[in-house]
């Protein structure tokens, strides 16, 4: 048995890489290292003792955090303490250290919350509402909400209530979608106490949301950014709540691997803080803006999805792993729709070449591979990357008829306005992009275009002559959907996979404590949301993220309260 990648539980602030990125830690199996320190033979109780856990000292040298939209670039490890392994962090707020500096301040509170998307929000004011103190909300970025600005549903498609029989059922039911990778007490948990925990968002605190027909429930406004205003608003009404923007927490405070007593935190003016607490949320979301990080958790091929948000960068995932919980794992990269490089997540262009029923698709071989029908659904995207490349085609009466009369359809609410509607200025959107973004492309002929993106010729012209005739006998397109390609200009637009997030990473248990892997829960650590595992399998789970979130972060600020407090 090849041991060379399983996690070594006296490495928790490394982790094992593929052979061409371990560098110095190729014998970790045999021994270990951590922070370039020598481990082999060494007990982790002796590790402790030397004073190489937070609490006794070391730190993590804070970074800058990310940009302001699109996927954040990553930061390259230049401590020479880690030069025994050189790891790759990407954009996390940290990178590892020996840095044994003190912190310039040390503050006492009850509960502190890393993260102010749905999961960080709900356990703040929970633990306020449920009798804490002092609670602080750190928040690396300069705006608030996290991911949440970019959530459309509150639950998908699901009822926001259910019976105990519906609720079990339910579980039973996401659990068999999972193919058995998610948690089905962490389900059931999540659909026993939807009621009260939706009646709490939408009653108490006024969170706003609209539904039509068998569509799902949408919030207010299309996404989560007035559901995070209202929060927010809450929040700041609250005496015993203080929520910092730009003040990323760096690292845990530990006693030992079992025993987290606070977070270290950097403030906007570069000093660091030691909040001592009785409690840390962790709901600091997924990694898909972290690619150079997320490379070391999936074998997913990143190079064909594109990310959306901002700080989605896996520092909660790094910070479990300095704790016994250890390596963070089963991470589902949450392929939703698609899109065309460098277009925002709701381009109205993306929306009508990437999203469509209209929809003509060619892989690298100039073949169609697929029903273009389902571009719309979380399947899709995993198809899409099952292929070199693959390009959307389509004419110009295509971008006319979008242009005159909208999209067909759009599982969205950022796009909804799409559907059935005059999209005004979308020929001035091809035309910016064909002149300045180099997957999108323009050409009068079949053989131009497929030059330009470099497929067989005959092949594609093979391709759109079956297709053009109406009926599709080899995968079974319904003939209103077959858009014909004949008119001049044609554009060639290439289609990547959209991932909205990541879900998974943190192991927690139906308190949302964070457990080792016998489920040994981390004494003072809680996460909630997108990094916790659970609730997916490889496919996105519709309706899991803001509703996990919800449960999880109203849940671990009750257990705290109860039982820390």
């Amino acid at each position: 048995m090849d041991n060379s990648h399983r996690w070594n539980p006296l490495s928790k602030m490394t982790r094992c890489m593929p052979d061409d990125r371990r560098g110095a830690c190729q014998s970790r199996h045999q021994g270990g290292c951590i922070m370039g320190i020598e481990t082999k033979g060494m007990s982790r109780r002796s590790f402790l003792g030397a004073g190489a856990v937070v609490a006794a000292g070391a730190a993590f040298a804070g970074l800058a955090g990310c940009s302001p939209s699109g996927e954040t670039k990553g930061a390259e490890a230049t401590s020479a303490a880690a030069a025994g392994e050189t790891r790759d962090l990407g954009s996390a707020s940290f990178e590892l250290t020996a840095d044994t500096k003190q912190a310039d301040e040390t503050k006492e509170v009850d509960i502190v919350v890393v993260g102010s998307g749905m999961g960080g929000f709900s356990a703040a004011l929970t633990a306020i509402e449920e009798g804490a103190k002092s609670v602080v909300l750190l928040e690396k970025n300069n705006s608030l909400g996290g991911s949440t600005n970019m959530a459309e549903c509150p639950a998908g498609a699901r009822p926001f209530e259910y019976t105990e029989e519906e609720a079990r059922a339910a579980a039973a039911g996401a659990q068999a979608d999972s193919y058995g990778v998610s948690d089905p007490m962490l389900l059931y948990s999540m659909f026993r106490d939807a009621k009260e925990n939706f009646s709490w968002l939408f009653d108490t605190h006024g969170v706003g949301w609209t539904k039509q027909g068998q569509a799902p429930a949408f919030y207010e406004g299309g996404n989560g950014k007035i559901a995070i205003e209202k929060l927010a608003a809450a929040a700041e009404k609250e005496d015993g709540l203080e929520v910092l923007t730009e003040t990323p927490a760096t690292q845990l405070l530990l006693s030992d691997e079992y025993t987290v007593e606070g977070v270290r935190a950097k403030t906007k003016d570069g000093k660091y803080v030691d909040y001592k607490a009785k409690a840390v949320v962790l709901a600091t979301g997924g990694m898909s803006t972290n690619k150079t990080l997320l490379a070391g958790y999936t074998s997913q091929d990143l190079d064909k999805t594109i990310g959306w948000g901002q700080g989605q960068d896996g520092d909660g995932h790094l910070m479990a792993e300095q704790t016994a919980h250890g390596r963070a794992n089963h991470l589902t990269v949450d392929s939703l729709f698609n899109n065309v490089k460098d277009f925002s997540y709701d381009s109205a262009l993306g929306v009508c070449v990437a999203m469509q029923p209209s929809n003509f698709w060619v892989n690298q071989d100039g073949l169609r591979f697929m029903n273009e029908n389902i571009s719309s659904t979380a399947v899709s995207g995993k198809v899409v990357e099952t292929q070199g490349s693959v390009w959307s085609i389509v004419d110009a009466d295509g971008i006319q008829k979008y242009a005159e009369g909208g999209c067909q359809r759009h599982y969205s609410g950022f796009a909804d306005k799409l559907v059935g509607n005059a999209i005004d200025g979308l020929q001035d959107e091809v035309d910016k992009a064909v002149s300045g973004n180099d997957e999108c492309f323009k050409a009068d002929t079949i053989a131009d275009l497929a030059k330009e993106i470099g497929v067989d010729a005959d092949n594609l012209a093979d391709e759109i002559e079956k297709y053009n005739t109406g009926t599709d006998a080899e995968w079974g397109k319904e003939a209103e959907n077959m858009w014909p390609i004949a008119t001049a200009p044609l554009y060639a637009f290439r289609i990547s996979s959209g991932m909205l997030n990541t879900s998974g990473g943190i192991r927690i248990n139906t308190n949302a404590q964070v457990v080792d892997d016998r489920y040994k829960p981390i004494a003072g650590l809680y996460a909630a949301g997108v990094c916790t595992s659970g609730w997916d399998g490889e496919v996105y789970g519709n309706g899991t993220c803001q509703a996990n979130a919800l449960f999880c972060g109203r849940t671990a600020a009750k257990h705290i309260v109860k039982n820390l407090l």
